[in-house]
C-alpha cells in the first residue's frame, strides 16, 4: 500500500484572487495547463495564469512573472506616462534543488484546448488547439517525493507528497530573483520581492490513527535567505498517512437541467446519500423537471409539486425523477434513503381552489386522505422510483408542515414539523401544552397498516399566543428523537415544557422575537420529553447527533447568543444574522461548545451533519465577508452583495476547523435559500465510510457560472437565471482520485455437499464501500471487503455481483464461480459375510477417514479404530467423518454358519456303455464343488459326466455353506461292458417286415439286437407320430402304436443313438 508520509497544499498569496482579480497579461482565466507545442521557448514545458502572475513550468521549477506597476503621477506634474507602451515585468524562479534527474512531468486529465497560436515574422508559428491539462505532477522529484500542481478557481495551488521511508530532508526549495525569505513568529514563510511581501501560511497537518485525530507539526525550515525546506517536528507514526492541510476539495458539481424560466420556482431543499454515494434530492419544481422513464409518475403541472431525483455517487447519470404529482402546490422538505435504498419524503400539500388535492396516498397509509387546510405527508418510494411503498397524510382541521424527517431500524420513520389551531390527535404520547401554533412529532412503521403505522404522535406548544416551530430532528441508535426549531410568544408567558436543570430554562427573544429550543424525545411509550431547553435568541435550523449529544445550527440576530470559551469564533461576526453552531451533552444541561459563524454580512445556518468522530458539517448561506480558510476552495463570495452557500468542519471541540475546513461554493449571482417558505436549504449530507468524509451539498442557484466540473449530468445553466437546482460533493480525502474499478478473486472450498466460498476484494482506487450478491449463496448478500463461508448446497456455476463504492463513485463487477460436485465419500465394509463358526471377520472401511463410529445390531461399540474383528453374527455399522468433516456411513451382515457334512452317490447312466456317470450330491450347503478325477471341474447339486476311457477315479466333492465348508471323496470305477458304439451310426433306408426274418426291424446296423441303445420315431408325410419305440420296444417293424400295420410307403424317422440324433426317410416294402 502507497503510504502518504507528508502532503502539503498550501495557496499563494502572490498567485491568489484579489478584488476584482484580473489575469496577468489581461487574457481570460483558465484553470487549466497549456502544453507547449512550438509557441513558447522550448525550455517552457506548460504555462498557467493566475489572478497576478503568469506561471511557466519547466524542467526542474517554475518561473513567474509579474506586470511592474506603472509609477504613480505625483502632484500630476511629472511626463504623463503612456499607457499603451510595452509593459515592464519582473520574473522570479523557484527550483527544486537538487532534484532527480530522472523527475518527469506527467500532465493529468489532458484535452484539446479552445485556443489558437499565430505568430508572423521571419518563422511564423501556427499552433491550433494545443492540449491543455487540469493537474501536473512532478513525479519522481526527489526519491518518493512528488510534487502536484492545479488550479483552484484563480489560485494556483500545490502538494508535496512525501511516501512512507521517503526523507522530508530532501525538499529543497530555491528561489532567485527575490530580495530574501522570512519566517514569521507564527511559522508563516514571508517571500519578499520588489512587489512587496508574499506570505505562504504555515501548514497544518494531522494523522487519524485508529479513528483519532493525532495533530503532527509540520513547518517551514529557512535553509539560507532563498531557499526553504519543511520539518515534521515533534513525533508521528511513518505507517498512518500525513495530511497536510488539505482543506474542502470539490469533488464535482452539476445543475439539474430544469427548463423553467424567470416565472417558474423550482427549488431543491434537501439531499441525501445512499451507502454507494448515490444523491438523492427533493423540493418543489414546475413541470419542466426532467423525468426519466418508468418512473412513478408522468410530466407534472403548472402548480409548484414535489420532486425525488436520484442521481449516480460520481454525479454524472440521473438514476431516475419523478414527480408526485397532485392539482394543488406541493413542497417536498426533506428526504432520506434506508438500506434498501427507498427514499423517505416529507413536506407540505396545500388544497387547490376548490379545496381538495389528488395527492397520492396507499392503501396502507395512517391516513389517506387530506384534511382541511394543507397537511403535511410522507411518502415512501420503491428502490427504482417506480411505485409507492408508502403515503399517508399527515394533518387535522389546521394547517400542517412536514418540515424534517430522520430514519431508524429499516421502516421507522420519524416526521416533525408544525401545526397550527386544529384538532391534529396525538396517540401513545404524553399530554403537552399547545398554542397557536405547535409543533409535532410522529413516528411510523410502514410494514404496518392503517393505524398501526402511526407508532405516536406527540404535539408540543408554548401556550395561547405562542408558535413553535420545529424544522430539524435526528434520531439515536436507542430511538430517542432530537427536535429542534424555534419558539415565539405574541403575548403573555411562554408554556414550552423547558425541564428542570436543562441549559436554558428561561423564555428570552431578543431582537428575533424568537429563541431555539432543543428537546429529546424517550423511546418509550407513551413518547415523553427526556429533556428541553431554550438554545439562545433565533431559530434553530437543524439537529444531528453522536454518542448521546446533540449538535444544532442556526442562526441568530444577537450577539449575547452563549458561546463557550475557546470556541472558534466566540464574538459576534457583524451587524447582520450570524449563524451558529453548538454541541449540547447527552443530559441537555450544557454546552460542550458553541460558537458564531458569520462575518459582517448577512449569515444564515441551515444544515448540519457529525462524522463518527464527533466533528460537525455545518451548510449555510452568506452574503459576504464569511471566515475561511487560507487556501480554501473558494475562500471569497463570487458574486458582489449576493449569496454564496458556505461550508464548515468544526473540530470535534468546536476550537477549530476540521479536516475540510471553512469555504465558500457559489457563482457571481444568488445561490438559495436561507428560509424560503420556512424551508431551510442549503442543505448537507454526509457519507463516512473507512474514516474518510465526503459530504454532498443541494441548494438553488441564479449563477449562470456555478462552478460545475467536467462530465457531470448537466455543467451549463440551460435556464438564464431563473432557479436551478444545484447539488455538488465535497471532500477533504485526498487520496480519494477516482472511483474504484471494481475486482474480487473466489476460493472455493468444497464441501460434503457443495461448498464454502471466500472472497477477496481487489478493486482498485480505494474502494469504501461493498456491496456483494451471491444468488443461490448464504447468506444472499454482504458489506464486508473479504466476505468468508458464503454457503452454496449445490453444485453449479453460479453469478456473483460486487458493487465497489467510494465518495467519487461505484463500479460494478459480475462475475462467475464453478462449485463442483461434492467431496465423495466412499465408505465400503464389503459384502455381506457367511463364515463358519468359530471364524473371525475384519471389518475395515479404509484408514484415511477423521473419526469411526461402529454398531452391531443398534449398539455403538466401545471402540474408534479402523478396524474391527467380527466374531458373532448380526448387522455392523461404521459411521465416519472424512474431508470437511463430511460423514459417510456403510452397513454390513455377518453370519456365521455350522461346517455342512458333505456326502454324494453316483450311478451308471449307460446301458450299452458304462462311462455316463450321474452324480448327486446331499442338499447340505449352498454352493457345490465337484472334482471328477480325470482333470473336469463342475459346480452343482448334480452333474453328469462321460468317462472317455474306462478306470478307477477319484472323485471330490467339497460343500461350502457361505464362508464354511467340508469336503468328501470316493473312488469310481468305470468298465466297457455293452455293445460298443461305432463312431459312425449306419442306418437302413429300407425295411421289409414280411416275417422271413430278414430285415424285419428298422434300427441301426448293429443295434437290431440291442433295441434298449436307442430310441426311434416314425413319422408320416403329414407330421404325424406312427410309432415311438423306447429301450426293448425301440426296434420298428411296420406297426402303428397300436400294433397295426401302416401301409408300404415312405416314412420320415427320428433315431437317437447314444444321446445323439440322425434324421432321415425310410421306405417300407412287405
Amino acid at each position: 500500500m502507497k503510504v502518504f508520509l507528508y502532503s502539503l497544499l498550501f495557496c499563494l498569496p502572490m498567485f491568489c484572487a484579489a478584488a476584482d482579480p484580473a489575469p496577468a497579461d489581461g487574457g481570460p482565466f483558465r484553470n487549466t495547463f497549456l502544453t507547449n507545442e512550438g509557441q513558447w521557448p522550448g525550455a517552457i514545458l506548460y504555462k498557467g495564469r493566475s489572478s497576478t502572475a503568469n506561471v511557466s513550468f519547466l524542467h526542474d521549477g517554475l518561473s513567474f512573472s509579474q506586470v511592474e506597476p506603472e509609477a504613480e503621477e505625483e502632484d500630476h506634474e511629472e511626463e504623463h506616462i503612456d499607457h499603451h507602451a510595452e509593459p515592464n515585468f519582473i520574473v522570479w524562479n523557484m527550483r527544486f534543488e537538487g532534484m532527480e534527474p530522472s523527475a518527469s512531468v506527467i500532465p493529468v486529465n489532458s484535452r484539446p484546448s479552445v485556443l489558437n497560436y499565430l505568430s508572423g515574422g521571419e518563422h511564423p508559428i501556427s499552433v491550433v488547439h494545443p492540449m491543455e491539462c487540469e493537474q501536473l505532477v512532478y513525479r519522481g522529484v526527489y526519491p518518493g517525493i512528488d510534487v502536484e500542481f492545479r488550479m483552484n478557481g484563480h489560485d494556483l495551488e500545490y502538494d508535496y507528497r512525501v511516501q512512507a521511508g521517503a526523507d522530508i530532508a530532501r525538499i529543497r526549495n530555491s528561489y532567485a530573483g527575490i530580495e530574501r525569505l522570512y519566517l514569521t513568529t507564527a511559522g508563516d514563510l514571508v517571500v519578499v520581492t520588489t512587489m512587496g511581501e508574499q506570505i505562504q501560511r504555515a501548514p497544518i497537518s494531522w494523522q487519524m490513527i485508529e479513528g483519532k485525530k493525532h495533530a503532527v507539526d509540520v513547518g517551514f525550515v529557512l535553509l539560507n535567505d532563498s531557499t526553504f525546506g519543511f520539518a515534521a517536528r515533534g513525533g508521528y507514526a511513518p505507517s498512518h498517512e500525513l495530511i497536510i492541510d488539505p482543506l474542502f476539495e470539490l469533488v464535482w458539481a452539476s445543475y439539474t437541467r430544469i427548463l423553467g424560466g424567470s416565472n417558474n420556482m423550482n427549488y431543491s431543499l434537501a439531499n441525501a446519500m445512499d451507502a454507494q454515494g448515490n444523491v438523492y434530492l427533493t423540493g418543489f419544481v414546475d413541470g419542466t423537471f426532467p423525468v426519466t422513464p418508468g418512473a412513478y409518475s408522468g410530466p407534472g403541472n403548472v402548480y409548484g409539486e414535489v420532486f425525488v431525483a436520484k442521481f449516480s455517487s460520481d454525479g454524472t447519470t440521473l438514476l431516475y425523477s419523478t414527480y408526485l404529482p397532485a392539482n394543488s402546490a406541493e413542497f417536498g422538505a426533506s428526504i432520506a434513503v434506508d438500506a434498501l435504498g427507498r427514499a423517505y419524503v416529507t413536506g407540505l400539500v396545500n388544497l387547490n381552489f376548490t379545496g381538495i388535492t389528488d395527492f397520492p396516498s396507499t392503501p396502507n397509509a395512517y391516513q389517506p386522505v387530506c384534511a382541511a387546510g394543507g397537511d403535511a405527508f410522507l411518502t415512501v418510494l420503491d428502490p427504482t422510483g417506480s411505485s409507492l411503498v408508502y403515503s399517508t397524510f399527515i394533518g387535522g382541521s389546521g394547517g400542517e408542515t412536514g418540515y424534517s424527517l430522520a430514519l431508524g431500524p429499516t421502516g421507522i420513520a420519524y416526521v416533525t414539523g408544525t401545526t397550527s389551531i386544529g384538532d391534529l390527535q396525538e396517540v401513545a404520547a404524553t399530554n403537552y401544552p399547545t398554542g397557536d401554533g405547535d409543533l409535532f412529532v410522529a413516528k411510523f412503521d410502514i410494514a404496518q397498516v392503517g393505524a398501526a403505522s402511526l407508532i405516536y404522535l406527540v404535539r408540543i406548544g408554548a401556550g395561547n399566543f405562542g408558535y413553535c416551530k420545529s424544522h430539524g430532528i435526528a434520531v439515536d441508535d436507542a430511538g430517542n428523537a432530537y427536535v429542534t426549531g424555534s419558539v415565539q410568544m405574541s403575548f403573555g408567558p411562554s408554556l414550552f415544557p423547558v425541564t428542570p436543570g436543562a441549559f436554558d430554562t428561561t423564555f428570552g427573544t431578543g431582537d428575533e422575537g424568537a429563541i431555539g429550543y432543543l428537546l429529546k424525545l424517550g423511546n418509550t411509550l407513551p413518547v415523553s420529553i427526556v429533556y428541553a431547553t431554550y438554545l439562545g435568541p433565533g431559530e434553530a435550523a437543524s439537529v444531528a447527533t453522536f454518542g448521546g449529544d446533540a449538535f444544532v445550527i442556526g442562526t441568530t440576530f444577537n450577539a449575547t447568543f452563549p458561546t463557550t470559551a475557546n470556541a472558534l469564533q466566540p464574538t459576534y461576526g457583524g451587524s447582520n444574522t450570524d449563524a451558529f453552531a453548538l454541541r449540547m451533552n447527552a443530559t441537555g444541561t450544557a454546552l460542550i461548545y458553541s460558537t458564531f459563524l458569520g462575518g459582517d454580512g448577512q449569515d444564515q445556518g441551515t444544515d448540519i451533519v457529525v462524522n463518527d468522530a464527533g466533528e460537525a458539517f455545518a451548510a449555510g448561506i452568506s452574503r459576504g465577508g464569511f471566515p475561511t480558510s487560507t487556501g480554501g476552495y473558494q475562500p471569497v463570495n463570487a458574486g458582489t452583495f449576493t449569496n454564496d452557500i458556505f461550508l464548515v468542519q468544526l473540530n470535534s471541540s468546536g476550537t477549530d476547523y476540521g479536516c475540510g475546513g471553512s469555504t465558500y461554493v457559489g457563482g457571481s449571482q444568488d445561490e438559495y435559500y436561507g428560509s424560503f417558505y420556512e424551508f431551510y436549504a442549503p442543505s448537507i449530507a454526509l457519507l463516512n465510510v473507512g474514516g474518510q468524509d465526503v459530504v454532498s451539498v443541494a441548494a438553488t442557484s441564479h449563477s449562470e457560472d456555478f462552478p460545475t466540473t467536467p462530465g457531470v449530468y448537466e455543467e451549463n445553466k440551460v435556464n438564464g437565471i431563473a432557479d436551478q437546482p444545484v447539488f455538488f460533493k465535497l471532500s477533504c480525502a485526498t487520496e480519494l482520485v477516482a472511483a474504484p474499478t471494481a475486482g474480487f478473486d473466489a476460493t472455493v472450498l468444497p464441501t460434503c455437499t457443495g461448498a464454502f466460498v471466500d472472497f477477496e476484494d481487489t478493486s482498485t482506487n480505494t474502494a469504501q464501500t461493498w456491496s456483494w450478491s451471491f444468488p443461490g449463496g448464504s447468506p444472499p448478500t454482504s458489506s464486508a471487503q473479504d466476505p468468508q463461508d458464503i454457503v452454496y448446497n449445490d453444485p453449479g456455476i453460479y453469478s456473483v455481483t460486487l458493487v465497489a463504492c467510494n465518495a467519487i463513485g461505484c463500479d460494478t463487477l459480475v462475475q462467475s464461480i464453478t462449485v463442483a460436485p461434492p467431496i465423495a465419500i466412499v465408505v465400503d465394509l464389503g459384502n455381506d459375510t457367511t463364515a463358519c463358526a468359530g471364524a473371525s471377520i475384519t471389518l475395515s472401511p479404509g484408514p484415511d477417514f477423521d473419526s469411526y463410529i461402529w454398531q452391531q445390531d443398534g449398539s455403538v461399540l466401545p471402540t474408534s479404530a479402523a478396524s474391527i474383528v467380527a466374531n458373532s453374527a448380526g448387522v455392523y455399522s461404521v459411521a465416519v467423518t472424512g474431508a470437511g468433516g463430511c460423514p459417510g456411513v456403510d452397513t454390513v451382515q455377518v453370519i456365521f454358519v455350522d461346517a455342512p457334512q458333505a456326502a454324494f452317490t453316483y450311478a451308471l447312466e449307460g446301458v450299452c456303455r458304462s462311462d455316463h456317470v450321474l452324480f448327486v450330491a446331499a442338499p447340505v450347503g449352498a454352493s457345490y464343488a465337484w472334482s471328477l478325477g480325470d482333470g473336469t471341474q463342475a459346480t452343482g447339486l448334480t452333474v453328469e459326466h462321460a468317462y472317455l476311457a474306462p478306470g478307477t477315479y477319484t472323485v471330490a466333492l467339497v460343500v461350502s455353506n457361505g464362508g464354511c465348508s467340508n469336503s468328501i471323496v470316493q473312488q469310481v470305477e468305470i468298465s466297457s461292458s455293452g455293445a460298443p458304439i461305432p463312431d459312425a451310426v449306419i442306418v437302413p433306408n429300407v425295411i421289409t417286415p414280411n416275417g422271413d426274418g430278414a430285415n424285419d426291424c428298422f434300427a441301426p446296423i448293429g443295434y437290431e439286437d440291442s433295441p434298449e441303445c436307442f430310441d426311434v420315431q416314425i413319422f408320416n408325410r403329414w407330421g404325424q407320430e406312427l410309432f415311438h419305440g423306447q429301450g426293448s420296444k425301440s426296434c420298428w417293424t411296420g406297426d402303428d402304436m397300436n400294433g397295426q400295420q401302416v401301409p408300404d410307403g415312405v416314412y420320415y424317422y427320428v433315431l437317437t443313438v447314444d444321446r445323439t440324433e440322425y434324421h432321415g426317410n425310410v421306405q417300407l416294402l412287405r
